[in-house]
């Protein structure tokens, strides 16, 4: 099961360098995230490390990522961003974007269904096993987070699309879901279905600003890897301890100001390691 979160981490890598990095290249780095960067932070977060739960010098509760917002998503997002920055813009990205534009539709909404169904896999695998009641509802709730989230976020994208471009973004849409899923899997056990909601919602913010801002800065990111997986995995991690419903996680209950000091330590640290 880590493999395949550790798997997904280095792939986020590749849409940050798309047609700029060869594959020996790519595959230096992929050896470099899996064994040593990767490993590293969950370490420190699931593997019982100085961000885990019982560590005094942080707090009880620990640091907070359900099922891997910050610690995959986030990762491989600002991995992504380095590379991007590293390799720099495609020739001619910025001064004729037109001749950027996907070139396949279909192809994308039908990658985000593929995504979006592969997320119940990794949120509600996150159990950790499905064999009495108890962790079976908890499964079910994940799940329901997770569609709820996902959808808010694509139709957020898609209105913020329309009002800024005047026309319908389906590919802006498909980036929404992702930024969605991303931001509901630190918290898709431990918030209700009305909080998933806004968490979508404001995902779908966060994702736009992010791209928006990369594109003034001329950091071509051509799949917007940074924005849908490191910007929306930070707010994610984020919004697990706001969100919080206090149950069986009583030390965050919402709005605690040592848990939300918790998971920024975890997020300032993860996104320097990466």
């Amino acid at each position: 099961f880590q493999w395949a979160f550790c798997s997904a981490a280095a792939t986020i890598v590749s849409g940050g360098v798309a047609e700029r990095a060869n594959f020996p290249g790519y595959l230096i780095y992929s050896i470099f995230m899996t064994t040593f960067i990767y490993p590293v932070i969950v370490a420190w977060t699931w593997g019982y490390g100085w961000l885990s739960a019982g560590e005094d010098n942080i707090n009880d509760a620990g640091f907070m990522d359900f099922a891997g917002s910050g610690v995959v998503h986030m990762t491989g997002g600002v991995g992504a961003l380095v590379g991007a920055i590293c390799v720099g813009p495609r020739a001619g990205r910025f001064e004729s974007p037109e001749d950027f534009q996907p070139h396949s539709l279909p192809l994308i909404v039908l990658g985000t269904f593929i995504l979006w169904f592969g997320w119940y896999g990794f949120n509600c695998g996150s159990t950790l096993g499905m064999s009495d009641a108890a962790t079976g509802a908890m499964a079910a709730q994940v799940a329901m987070n997770t569609t709820l989230s996902a959808s808010m976020g694509g139709i957020t994208v898609l209105i913020l699309r329309l009002c800024l471009l005047k026309k319908y973004d389906i590919g802006g849409m498909c980036n929404g879901i992702l930024a969605g899923l991303v931001s509901i899997t630190a918290g898709c056990g431990n918030v209700e279905s009305g909080s998933a909601l806004i968490i979508g919602l404001l995902g779908g913010f966060v994702y736009q600003g992010t791209s928006s801002l990369l594109q003034k800065l001329k950091v071509d990111d051509p799949i917007d890897a940074f924005a849908v997986h490191g910007a929306s995995g930070a707010w994610g991690v984020m919004a697990a301890v706001f969100f919080d419903w206090g149950t069986g996680m009583d030390y965050f209950n919402g709005w605690s100001g040592f848990s939300c000091m918790t998971d920024e330590d975890g997020n300032c640290a993860s996104g320097m390691w990466g």
